[in-house]
């Protein structure tokens, strides 16, 4: 059958056409004695009928329809505004799950990413006995933050799953990070006992560096000696002390080779040679662990002396000064007169002395009890007093005035060598000699007036005739 209206062919049973949507309408067989009966002239004066050029070029809206295989028995397929209510239920479901979907993914998500509550998984696993799963969340838990409680439960699970290298890895991370909890120095050295490893823990308390917890684990460590003094360079040093936490012995060797149970026993200070020393050192517990080796060098010297220091500095002088040095009370000062340098075989300096006139040279050094010699000081004086009596005269004036007194100065002569000043008065002081020998009498006469003095070399004093 064709549509009367696009000409499209509608199959058997269809009621409307399957392109168009037009109906169908069925036009029942009849006899052609009833044909002639029909009055042309009326139907065509009540029916227009349809120009078919106007139809055949006339555009036509195709509906939408839907047909299903139900509407092929039945004939009635489904328009357009039945589909889309269905359309939107089903993309109201789609959507609803969708919604549901990602709030559970959101949750999901959102407890993945929790720190609390993987703890809490982890905690929970780890306590049902789940080590395996507990060691999987507990990395998980530390990957989100370094919390020492997590990195706890993460060695924990290590341990309890006997997987102890990994546990010893996690808590020398937490150690790294929380240095002052013993209770992670507790696990580890559980860890080194589950393993027989005593070497693991010697390591672990040496490298702290902490003498209690040597003490704490002292039974299976062995702390170095410590030295009284560090080593270096030293002048006339202590002698050096050595000491370890817990009971023990130590053992050390002075000549640079590695000390052990057979070597020199320390039983109290070891004294320090001038030059270069070498002490090692152990100490052996009394399980018999022992110590790594310490060694310490020392350069030793004594204490040389400092130099005297001059009263009067080198130089021309017009008013004369006493000539000495000052050192401290310990030390012992010698000294020349002659340019040459003093040796302890010189004379030793005691008090300061006249400054003799014209020039003179006084080389100083200080000695201390160990015999060390300080650096020589030298002192270069040139005494020119700006005198009224000549040098010769005063000599003279004191052989005349012994005379006058009454004394027998024949053999005697007179040497005005040194200068004096009181502070007010300028003098020659003159040495009496018989013959070579100094007589040990001293007079003085005053440079600018002529008088003359006894003078008294212990007081450094002028005192009358």
């Amino acid at each position: 059958m064709q549509c009367k209206v696009c000409n499209a062919f509608i199959p058997e049973g269809y009621m409307y056409c399957p392109v168009c949507g037009e109906e169908v309408i069925i036009v029942s067989d009849f006899e052609i004695k009833l044909e002639d009966n029909i009055d042309v002239s009326a139907v065509s004066e009540t029916t227009e009928l349809p120009d078919l050029d106007e139809i055949a070029n006339k555009p036509y809206v195709t509906k939408e329809i839907v047909i299903r295989e139900e509407d092929l028995v039945t004939g009635k397929p489904q328009t357009l505004p039945v589909i889309r209510k269905r359309l939107i239920i089903f993309f109201g479901i789609i959507a609803a799950i969708f919604v549901a979907g990602a709030i559970c993914g959101g949750v999901l998500i959102s407890r993945y990413f929790s720190y609390s509550y993987q703890f809490d998984k982890a905690k929970a696993e780890y306590d049902r006995g789940d080590y395996k799963e507990a060691i999987k969340t507990a990395k998980h838990l530390n990957s989100l933050g370094n919390d020492e409680e997590g990195m706890l439960l993460l060695a924990d699970s290590y341990i309890s799953d006997h997987n102890y290298d990994a546990a010893i890895a996690v808590l020398y991370k937490a150690l790294d990070d929380y240095p002052e909890d013993v209770t992670l120095y507790d696990r580890i050295v559980d860890c080194y006992k589950a393993e027989n490893n005593s070497d693991g823990i010697h390591e672990l308390i040496n490298n702290s560096g902490d003498t209690t917890l040597a003490l704490r684990y002292s039974d299976y460590v062995a702390i170095s000696p410590s030295f009284s003094l560090e080593a270096g360079s030293y002048i006339e040093p202590d002698p050096i002390k050595l000491s370890a936490p817990g009971e023990g012995v130590i053992y050390y060797t002075v000549d640079g080779t590695p000390p052990s149970a057979d070597s020199l026993q320390y039983m109290g200070p070891i004294p320090l040679e001038i030059g270069h020393n070498v002490i090692s050192a152990i100490f052996v517990n009394e399980k018999g662990i022992v110590s790594d080796v310490v060694t310490k060098e020392y350069d030793v010297e004594l204490d040389t002396p400092d130099p005297p220091q001059l009263l009067v500095e080198s130089g021309t002088l017009s008013v004369p000064e006493l000539i000495g040095v000052t050192a401290p009370e310990d030390k012992t000062v010698y000294y020349t007169s002659d340019g040459s340098t003093p040796t302890v075989e010189s004379k030793e300096y005691t008090a300061p002395f006249l400054m003799p006139l014209g020039k003179s040279t006084y080389t100083f050094i200080c000695v201390n009890e160990n015999g060390l010699v300080s650096e020589p000081v030298v002192g270069n004086y040139n005494l020119n007093m700006n005198v009224a009596i000549a040098k010769d005269m005063a000599e003279y004036a004191i052989s005349y005035q012994l005379v006058s007194m009454g004394e027998m100065t024949i053999g005697m002569t007179y040497k005005a060598e040194y200068g004096f000043s009181d502070g007010k008065r300028s003098y020659y002081i003159i040495n009496e000699y018989n013959g070579r020998s100094s007589t040990g009498r001293m007079f003085a006469v005053d440079i600018k007036s002529g008088e003359l003095f006894r003078f008294s070399k212990e007081e450094k004093k002028c005192i009358r005739f």
